[in-house]
This record gives structure tokens, sequence and C-alpha cells, in this order.
């Protein structure tokens, strides 16, 4: 009999479902999602195609088609096909709310199951119309570009079918939480202007919350455009995202409420005539609620039972080495050996959790945050000198988080940077207990696609930085105010001493912050009243700590700056032999050693050490070659952005100053010397173009830490300035006409 009834059941609601077929046959439906979505991919065809040029560029490689989808997907995901949904799902329901055609199907051997899912599974099928006709269209549009525009190197050009399945899948039930709101509107409210205006104005009130990252994960567009911003899905490889299960299972306690209010036309009637059907809707909501709560409540990564570091470089060339090295100090804290573009490490000793250097080869580099106990999987892709680096792992939301973290305006540090309201200290000083304590109990709303956020000790440190930031503007505004009011005291309230009691004075996992090395120093050096520089104070105070790793970092960050603010060699001598006995870790000793003897050759007056390269006509050229007059050399590579960037001033720089005893010269330390012809065969000829013959004793003699890189030499071939200012500020021509003896320029 169960059989039978099952049956009945379903033959009942194929045949509901034909019946709404021939209903809405010549209303255009289907055609409607087919129309809308072909929107969306011409639009960003069109854009394409005038964004297009002839340069063939090199880069990492890509999809093609993945590419011209994740453009056309945007206004598709984000208004269009929302768009569709609402209007369709008020037309299909006011078909019948006009012509009372659910009373008139109420009287027919139809279930009001069948009646009411029959149309539902309807417009779900107009959605997938509409969905796989974008996808068709976007790839038909992507084609037609590999015949219209020429092709960048790096472009892949076969079509991604497993992808674009997955991505179609994900686009479909994405939409169900949003459909089956509307359908429940819709349903409930007769009049097709009401149910139309209801789900426009959702979707216009995201379009206003999302500029302010305002928008709740669990909206139901909100779900929807989460796919277009994540086209390739999960990170954790899973198959859908978080937001996608929550629409799922938000679907199904709608479409029950739904489905329960229209059978028995009334709330009180389908929910609270009877206890049993009070507590079917409370276990619904309860068993709902529950799981909901339970799908956006995020996660956080647990700790590793050792410290590994291990991945992968995807590249057209072969690397043997990587680097981690320490952020204060840039001291090498492991070196990874590299086997097919593959990696695997695990830490033998302790690692202070703070940010550190990720270096491959010496040359390409990038910042992670780690510490003991964490396992860390890096995906490097590394191709015609561009970079990009993935991490997931156990810090997989800390390495995310601190690229999207962005500065709110602060009210206490205007008054103190344009010198506002100095004469009220009691009114700023309650401003910033105030900020502060808004920003310590502020939550970080950052989470991962997957739902994942930091771990404590991340939201620990996260607050600490806080506090620093506070405690410093207040050290300003006490500074200022000792400067414009010398005879008035400020006073430091209980406000700021609860501020200041919330941060450790010995953090060694803080120093890679300038802000907190900045905030323990002017600590250390409050009650130092000598008659001398700030930075002497600072060394002579931290020569006072406690042996230990952190005052080994303190003293060697303060002496590396004192050593180049030093005026001379005499200065840099006196400060390494006062100073460099005070390490505890002798490797610091050495490294300040070094830097010493670095700087003293790099020292005005000092000769530049003598290097050939070749130019452009494969000619030999010597530094010896351009005695006699003043040389400004700037030192650049292809892949290099910052370079490239300063390349239009050196060159406009070049061609102002050509007719002064003066050669400027590019000096490239590309490893391609073909990309290197090429890049510099479209230079100003006002610029000597060259490749250094042995880049690595180049580097090594002239301290490369780094490019762009701008040096000057006399013409007698001696330093006038190892590091010159760049080209694009006004320091840099300033001492190009002095040492011209060239009159300042009126403006």
């Amino acid at each position: 009999m169960k059989k039978i009834t099952m049956k009945n059941k379903l033959s009942n609601f194929i045949t509901a479902l034909k019946a709404e077929n021939i209903k809405k046959s010549g209303t255009g439906f289907y055609w409607t999602g087919v129309a809308l979505a072909f929107l969306s991919p011409l639009l960003f065809y069109i854009v394409a195609i005038f964004q297009s040029t002839d340069e063939v560029k090199t880069g990492i490689p890509y999809n093609h088609y993945m590419r011209f989808m994740e453009g056309s997907i945007q206004p598709f995901a984000y208004f269009f096909f929302p768009l569709f949904i609402i209007i369709t799902v008020s037309r299909i329901t006011q078909i019948d709310h006009k012509n009372g055609g659910w009373q008139l199907m109420e009287t027919q051997p139809t279930y009001k199951f069948s009646i009411y899912f029959s149309k539902f599974t309807t417009i779900l099928i107009a959605n997938l119309i509409s969905i796989i006709s974008f996808v068709i269209f976007s790839v038909f549009a992507a084609w037609m570009l590999t015949f219209i525009i020429p092709m960048p190197k790096m472009a892949l050009v076969e079509i991604p079918f497993s992808i674009l399945f997955h991505l179609t899948i994900r686009l479909f039930i994405a939409a169900i939480f949003l459909t089956s709101i509307q359908y429940l509107i819709s349903v409930l409210l007769s009049s097709f202007i009401w149910s139309i205006l209801i789900g426009f104005f959702g979707l216009l009130l995201m379009s206003f919350l999302s500029p302010f990252n305002l928008t709740p994960v669990w909206y139901p567009f909100e779900i929807l455009s989460k796919v277009a911003n994540t086209t390739t899905g999960s990170q954790l490889e899973h198959w859908f995202l978080f937001t996608e299960y929550f629409g799922i299972v938000a679907s199904f306690v709608f479409l029950y409420v739904g489905f329960q209010w229209y059978q028995h036309k009334q709330f009180k009637l389908a929910f609270l005539n009877k206890s049993s059907k009070f507590i079917s809707l409370l276990s619904v909501l309860v068993l709902g609620g529950g799981l909901l709560f339970w799908l956006l409540n995020p996660n956080q990564m647990s700790n590793y039972e050792t410290t590994i570091m291990c991945g992968k470089i995807e590249s057209d060339n072969s690397f043997h080495t990587i680097y981690i090295k320490d952020a204060i100090v840039h001291d090498t804290i492991a070196v990874i050996p590299v086997v097919n573009n593959e990696f695997h490490y695990q830490f033998k000793n302790k690692v202070i959790t703070d940010y550190y250097e990720i270096n491959i080869d010496g040359k390409y580099g990038d910042k992670l945050f780690f510490g003991s106990n964490d396992s860390i999987y890096v995906t490097s892709k590394i191709y015609s000198g561009k970079t990009e680096f993935e991490y997931k792992g156990t810090r997989l939301a800390e390495n995310q988080m601190d690229a999207n973290t962005q500065e709110s305006w602060s009210s206490v540090n205007y008054f103190i940077e344009e010198n506002q309201n100095l004469d009220k200290p009691q009114m700023i000083i309650d401003a910033l207990y105030k900020e502060w304590k808004e920003a310590i109990a502020e939550p970080n709303k950052f989470r991962t696609i997957d739902n994942f956020i930091g771990k404590n000790d991340f939201k620990e440190r996260a607050e600490k930085l806080t506090t620093t930031k506070y405690m410093n503007l207040w050290n300003q505004l006490v500074k200022k105010r000792k400067a414009l009011y010398p005879n008035e005291k400020t006073i430091e309230t209980e406000d700021i001493k609860e501020i200041k009691s919330k941060l450790p004075l010995d953090d060694e996992s803080l120093l890679s912050s300038e802000e907190y090395f900045n905030y323990i120093r002017s600590q250390l050096i409050i009650n130092n009243n000598q008659d001398i520089n700030d930075n002497l104070k600072a060394l002579q105070e931290i020569a006072k700590l406690k042996k230990g790793s952190f005052k080994d970092k303190m003293l060697f960050w303060q002496l590396n700056k004192s050593l180049e603010d030093a005026s001379n060699s005499e200065e840099r001598n006196v400060l390494v032999a006062s100073f460099n006995p005070n390490f505890g870790n002798s490797k610091y000793q050495s490294k300040i050693n070094n830097i010493n003897k670095v700087l003293e050759s790099l020292g005005k007056g000092k000769v530049a050490p003598l290097f050939e390269a070749t130019n452009l006509e494969s000619k030999i050229v010597s530094l010896a070659d351009l005695k006699g007059k003043f040389v400004v050399i700037d030192v650049w590579a292809t892949w290099c952005g910052p370079c490239k960037q300063q390349a239009p001033y050196f060159e406009k720089m070049a061609l102002k100053y050509k007719s002064n005893k003066i050669q400027f010269v590019g000096l490239s330390v590309d490893e391609d010397v073909k990309k290197w012809f090429i890049d510099a065969k479209s230079k100003s000829k006002a610029t000597l173009q060259i490749h250094a013959n042995d880049k690595n004793a180049f580097g090594k003699n002239y301290s490369m830490e780094s490019i762009p890189r701008f040096i000057l030499i006399d013409p007698n071939g001696k330093f006038i300035n190892a590091k010159m200012p760049r080209p694009e500020e006004p320091a840099f021509e300033i001492i190009l006409r002095k040492e011209l003896h060239l009159q300042d320029e009126k403006e």
C-alpha cells in the first residue's frame, strides 16, 4: 500500500509539473533567463576587445576561459541572475494569484504538496537553464576572443570542463536560498508589485552594504555573489563553501514554513492550531537553526605536533634552496633544500610566533606568519620574474588576514597630527580611551572562504598591536604638549594606566612591528635626561636590559639604525666598540661588524668597486671607462615592479641633464639577458643601458639587499651617495644639482 501511495504522489507531482509547463508556455520564462545570461558575457567581451593590446605579455600562466569567466560572472551573479530570480518567481506565482489559479488547483484531484513544489521546481529549472546559458555564452565569447585579440604567452586556452561543471553546480545551489525566500514572499502576497519591490529592495541593499563590508555572510544575495568571488571554490578542496551549505539548510527551513503556511492559509492554523503543529515547527526551527548556527560558527586550525614547512614551486625554472629569515634582523633560521621544485622541512628549534621572510634562491621573496607547532604548505608560482605565494595549513587565516586589514579613521590621530585641541588634553585622553576600548572589543570580522579565523594567539597579538598604536599616540601627545606648554604637565590618568598595563615591555613576538619597537624605545629612554640624541639614549638603555634574545634583537635593531644614521666612520667605529660587547649571542656581533665594514666601504669619498658590464652593442663597459664624469646608476631588473615604476623618473632626469658632465646608467641584474635586451632597447638613449657580467660579485661589493638602488659616483670614481633617494623624490634632484654646482630651480 505504501509503494502505491508513494507512486501516486510522484505521479501526481509529475502531472502538476506538466501543468505548470503548459501554463507558462508563451510567457517567455526560460527565454528571459537565457537573455539575461547573455548580457554579462557580451558586456565583458566588448570590454576585453577595447582593453586588448598588441603586446604579448609574459607572466604567471592562467586559463584564458577561467579569466574570462571571472570577469563576466561578476555582473551576472551580483545583478542579472538575482534580478531574473526575483522577476521569475513573482511572475510564476502571480499568474495564479491573478486568475484565482491557486484556489482552482486545490479543487482538482491534486495534492497541495504537488501544487506548491511543482511551481518551485519549475523555477529551479529556469534557474538552471539561465546558469547553463551563462556558462555556454561565456565559453563561446572567450573562444571568439582567441581569434580577435592576441593571446598572452602565459594564457592557457584549454576549456576546463570539470571546473566549469563545478561552478555551474555551485551557482545553482547558491541560488536556492534566494529562490526559496522570494517564493515564500510571492506565494503569501497576492500583489505582484510588492513581491517585486521586496526582492529588488534586498538586491539594492546588497549594493549599499558591500562597499562597507557590512553584508552578513548568510545574506542570500551575498551567498550567490560569493560564488562569483571564488570561482575555483574551496581552498580546502571541499565541494561547497560553508555559505552554500548554509543556503541549502536555510532553504529547507523556508520551504517547510512556506508550504505549511500555504497549505493552511493562515500562520495560526499552520503552526499554532494544534500542539503537534507547533512542536513540528519548533523541531524544524531548533534543528535547522542549530545546524545553521554550527555552519556559521567560525573554525580555528589546531596546533600541529611538530613545526613543518613544505610545498612546491610551480615554474619553468628549477630552484635549489629556500631561506626562512627573521623579519627583525634578517637572520636565517632555516635553510630548506628544494628537490624537483618540492620541499619538506621540520624545524628542530623553537620558532617564535611572528612574521618571517621566505626567500627562494635569494631572488624571490614574501612574508608569512607562523610559529612552533604549525604546519605550513607553501605554493609559489614563479614565471618571468612574476611571483605568487599561497599559504595553507595551520595559519591559513592569518596569512590572508593581514592583506585584508583596513585602517579605521582615528579622531585622536587627527587631533595630534594636525595639532588640534592640544590645549585640551583631557578631551583627547577621553577620545583615545574610547577609541582603544572600541578597537579592542571589535571582533575581527575576517574569515576565510571556508569559515576559518585566526588562532587565539593571533587575536591576542592584534590586540597588543592595537594597544601599541594608542600608546604611541599618547607619547606623541605628551611630547607635543611638552614643547608647546613646557610649564604644564600632561598627567597620566587612570585610563592611560589601564591601556599601558595591557602592553608587556618584553614581548619578542611583537618586535617585527616597528610601532612596538618604537614604543619600547620610548619607554626605555623616558627618564634619560642626558643632552644626547635619542638613538644614543636608546642604545644606553637597551644595553642595561637582561641578557637574552629580546635584548639582542632590540640592540641589533637600534645599533643598525644608529650606524646608518652616523655621519662618519669615526662615529660608527665608536658605536661598534661601545655597544657590540653587549650582545649575548656572538652572531649579532659578527653581523654588526659586517654591516659596519659595508657602510665603511660605501661611505662618501670611498672608491667605488670596479665592475664590468655589457652594453646593447655587446661591448664590454667598465666603471673605469666612465671616469671624468659624474655617474648615477639605476640598478634594476625586468622582473622588478618598483624598478619599472621609477624608470620614467630616472629617464626624465637623464634627458634633463644630458648636456651636463654626468652619465646616467641603467645597470641590469637580470638573469635572462634576452629579456633585458628587449626591454632596454625601448628606453631613452640618454641613459647608458648595460647588463652586469657578474651580478653576484656586484651585489656583494655594493651590498645589494634590494632593487631598485640608485648610486651616485664622482668623476674620480668615488662614492658621493651609495644609497640615493628614488628619482621620484625631490631629494634625488637636489643632490644632483648640488654636486653639479647648479643653482636651485625657481618654482
